[in-house]
């Protein structure tokens, strides 16, 4: 297997405050919860955390706070091995999110509290010396800044004979988001926001949006829960659907995708994968994330592989 550069995720990272709940809370009602806990969370902040779990390097870049609330979040990073060294600082509180989980389903409802926190801009990316990475992964967020994130990324591919690989985790803001896609090499499409653009299928979502990026379509991945998820290979334009990995419970679905963004950018950088078989991996990491709470458990993929493979 492969030797390769470090990842760096680019993006928030927040603190999530989780209830687990007997059935979903009524309105205006007073009840105790079954458990609680608070983790680190934020899309490019998870897929940090799992990349870490598999066995990557990683490096998180996004808005740090130096107020009293952060001090978790950042001893957390630290922990886990995630470097944060070029990250930019703010006074202001961190975002947070609440989150219910309702045990019977395993369902998750997230409610968001941002109060205007800042986002990294194009300026504190130029600093990045981007000769450290082989794989840079944004979130599709605040287009004006991250397109010159990206473009930047790829004037460094033009002028230099090694290949970064740029991957996009697409999941809000379709028209605002979308000349995002063209300029990358991977384009991973939420089901949420398919379903609003009123695709029905994975299969259709992967068609439709490149149709739509026309001649400037990347590689396309889009998870469809149980059902698995649709890849369309940009050399090709040929377009699969692969299975999902069916677990023997339910438990937390919080980060699902998120860990399933990171399986495929570990099977694709680390274990050089085709895609199909990146993808498929994606859908293991992401079905053993939701038989238990958190992203610890993660970890016993790899030590299984090797006991397998020993």
């Amino acid at each position: 297997m492969a030797t390769a550069k470090p990842v760096l995720c680019v993006g928030c990272t927040v603190i999530d405050f989780v209830t687990i709940n007997e059935s979903f809370p009524k309105e205006d009602t007073d009840r105790r919860c079954r458990d609680g806990f608070w983790q680190r969370g934020g899309n490019a902040s998870n897929v940090s955390t799992v990349l870490r779990l598999l066995g990557a390097d990683v490096e998180f870049f996004g808005m740090l706070s130096q107020s009293d609330g952060f001090r978790v979040l950042l001893q957390d990073l630290e922990r886990r091995g995630i470097d944060v060294q070029h990250c930019p600082t703010t006074d202001k509180d961190p975002p947070f999110s609440s989150v219910i989980i309702v045990q019977g389903t395993g369902s998750r409802t997230i409610v968001h509290c941002n109060k205007n926190y800042p986002y990294v801009t194009w300026e504190d990316f130029s600093k990045i010396d981007l000769n450290r990475y082989g794989w840079v992964h944004f979130e599709a967020r605040n287009a004006n800044e991250t397109i010159k994130m990206i473009r930047s990324v790829q004037e460094h591919n033009r002028t230099h004979n090694e290949h970064i690989t740029i991957s996009l985790d697409f999941e809000t803001l379709y028209e605002q988001n979308l000349p995002m896609c063209a300029l990358c090499d991977y384009v991973v499409f939420s089901k949420e926001l398919a379903n609003q653009q009123g695709w029905r299928t994975a299969q259709e979502t992967c068609k439709e949006l490149a149709r739509r990026l026309e001649s400037k379509s990347p590689c396309i991945i889009c998870p469809w829960g149980s059902t698995g998820a649709a890849c369309l290979d940009a050399a090709s334009n040929g377009c699969s659907m692969v299975a999902a990995y069916s677990p023997d419970r339910i438990v937390d679905t919080l980060g699902a995708g998120d860990s399933f963004m990171a399986g495929f950018i570990y099977a694709t950088s680390v274990m050089q994968n085709n895609l199909k078989d990146a993808v498929s991996f994606a859908n293991r990491v992401a079905g053993h994330k939701i038989t238990d709470y958190g992203y610890d458990h993660i970890a016993e993929l790899q030590k299984y592989d090797k006991l397998r493979t020993g």
